[in-house]
């Protein structure tokens, strides 16, 4: 598990910052916590993906033009909240209201529809962890 010493958040500026990047008016609690705990770096959780602040800006954009060249675009809403990349050909998302904890979605180029689904924010998170021990 990360150290306190690895884990550096973001401000509530850079928060607003994303939220408005990804053009939502909120985003769900877990979300938020974990950026404001772990927004800038997490140790080696997620090492290799873009999900840390400044690169997280950018994302939703970059996410949704993967999915378009791949002809699956549709079952990721526009509203949903594009927080993960991973080498430019894996893309993470949740919704962005339906709850503090919501499911998060993976694609993968080339499938043909969500790669993998995770139940919450928080199980993405420790399935992401397990990876590291």
């Amino acid at each position: 598990m990360p150290t306190s010493a690895e884990l550096i958040g973001i401000s509530a500026a850079e928060i607003d910052e994303v939220a408005e990047d990804q053009s939502v008016a909120s985003m769900p609690s877990r979300y938020v916590e974990f950026l404001r705990v772990m927004g800038r770096t997490a140790g080696p959780l997620l090492v290799g993906t873009d999900a840390f602040y400044p690169d997280i800006l950018g994302i939703k954009r970059d996410g949704l033009e993967l999915l378009t060249d791949n002809s699956v675009s549709g079952f990721a809403p526009t509203s949903a909240i594009f927080f993960a990349m991973h080498q430019g050909y894996q893309v993470y998302w949740m919704p962005s209201s339906l709850s503090d904890d919501p499911p998060v979605y993976m694609y993968q180029e080339g499938d043909k529809g969500v790669t993998r689904e995770w139940r919450s924010f928080t199980e993405f998170l420790r399935h992401e962890l397990s990876k590291t021990a």
